[in-house]
């Protein structure tokens, strides 16, 4: 079997660090996937029972690029049908002799079904989901399960943010694959050759740093990379003073969520909680979740948008809590330097606010004319942060201690 070097020397020596997770990026038919797809190959023939699972978009890639790289590898090292094997019926699964076997599971697929006893997983072309679709398939993987992940690299994504650290990734190019065929060499050369001169933000730049050089071409990372999830119960029993905020949307039926949630904030880290966050519900809903809440006369903030005074006027007439009411100040600029003040706390989230850690798994920079901005989506709870965070900087000593 022919191994592309880079690739396998770069395995081995993960393998030998016990490495959790290993990133391939890389250009367009610099070998990854057929690299991943060799080593995961010879360690179901090498070690019985080996389990595997991969995950990829979808059925199409599948069928068109995975099994069609496992039959090559398969033929190359001199195996028949009897060594490895298709098998589509009641789940398609690839099965080796040895008692390996692969298993497969499409992005935002439920995999609960699957016990926790993998050995490796593989995202194929992860830049294609989302990390929720990662950390759901995570679930299945068993003691010292390793991960690897590839993708083309056209945006820094959640992978870059969540998986990354300083050694694991491999960068790859065209140029460090020996195996293409002279058509497709001939083919990236003649993208290179426009693109290499072609002026930022063009497509024939993009292409070149994408496709020939593996490299991020027009995005950036998260606003917020820095977080971890935490039992409910920890942020519950905090005395750490609270503060609640609101962003309004479903109201005036707007694409946006209605979103309550509440705050503790220290010298470092944020603690977070849910409490809502509804596209249907309405004013009875969120009063009957404020009137939930234990009440310790909290700072309340609310956005000023829909009008958010009317609302407030609403949910108090409705619950009869004599919250500190405030509305969140806005302005020119208010976004960016709410993103850059809160970059250095760690933000910590209670394992129940799914669309918190949603937002903040998703919620990055793109790029908007020469500038790089926060996306206009994936930023309903993380709005209502910026605005406690705001008001809780401008609170006295004394009030941030509960006193």
């Amino acid at each position: 079997m022919e191994l592309l070097k880079l690739h396998h020397d770069f395995i081995t020596y993960h393998q030998k660090k016990n490495t959790p997770f290993i990133i391939f990026q890389g250009g367009r038919r610099s070998g990854k996937t057929v690299s991943i797809l060799q080593f995961l190959y010879m360690e179901s023939l090498t070690h019985p029972h080996t389990r595997t699972l991969i995950v990829t978009d979808t059925y199409a890639r599948l069928k068109e690029s995975i099994f069609q790289d496992l039959i090559m590898i398969n033929r190359s090292a001199g195996g028949d049908g009897r060594r490895m094997r298709i098998h589509f019926t009641g789940g398609t699964r690839v099965l080796f002799e040895t008692g390996s076997d692969f298993a497969f599971v499409y992005a935002g697929r439920d995999v609960r079904g699957y016990a926790s006893n993998f050995n490796y997983i593989f995202f194929n072309e992860c830049i294609q989901y989302d990390a929720r679709t990662a950390r759901e398939a995570l679930k299945a993987a068993g003691p010292g399960c390793q991960v690897f992940f590839d993708y083309n690299p056209y945006t820094r994504f959640w992978v870059n943010d969540l998986y990354e650290t300083s050694d694991n990734k491999l960068i790859t190019t065209y140029h460090d694959n020996p195996f293409l065929s002279d058509f497709v060499r001939r083919e990236l050369d003649r993208t290179a050759v426009m693109g290499k001169t072609a002026a930022p933000g063009t497509m024939e730049r993009y292409l070149y740093e994408v496709e020939c050089r593996g490299i991020d071409s027009t995005l950036s990372g998260l606003c917020f990379p820095h977080h971890r999830t935490i039992p409910d119960e920890d942020y519950h029993t905090s005395p750490l003073m609270e503060v609640l905020a609101c962003d309004w949307g479903a109201l005036h039926a707007t694409a946006d969520p209605d979103v309550i949630c509440g705050f503790r904030f220290t010298s470092d880290a944020v603690y977070a909680h849910e409490y809502y966050y509804s596209h249907e519900g309405g004013d009875a809903e969120m009063a009957a979740v404020l009137r939930s809440i234990p009440f310790r006369r909290q700072y309340l903030v609310y956005d000023t948008a829909t009008e958010g005074a009317g609302r407030i006027r609403s949910l108090f007439a409705r619950t009869h809590l004599r919250f500190n009411f405030s509305p969140a100040r806005k302005g020119a600029g208010s976004i960016l330097t709410g993103i850059r003040n809160l970059q250095p706390y760690e933000i910590r989230v209670t394992a129940s606010s799914r669309h918190f850690l949603e937002e903040l798994e998703n919620y990055r920079f793109v790029q908007k004319g020469d500038t790089l901005q926060p996306s206009d989506n994936w930023n309903h709870c993380l709005d209502a942060l910026r605005y406690a965070y705001d008001l809780w900087t401008m609170l006295p000593a004394q009030r941030k201690n509960g006193k």
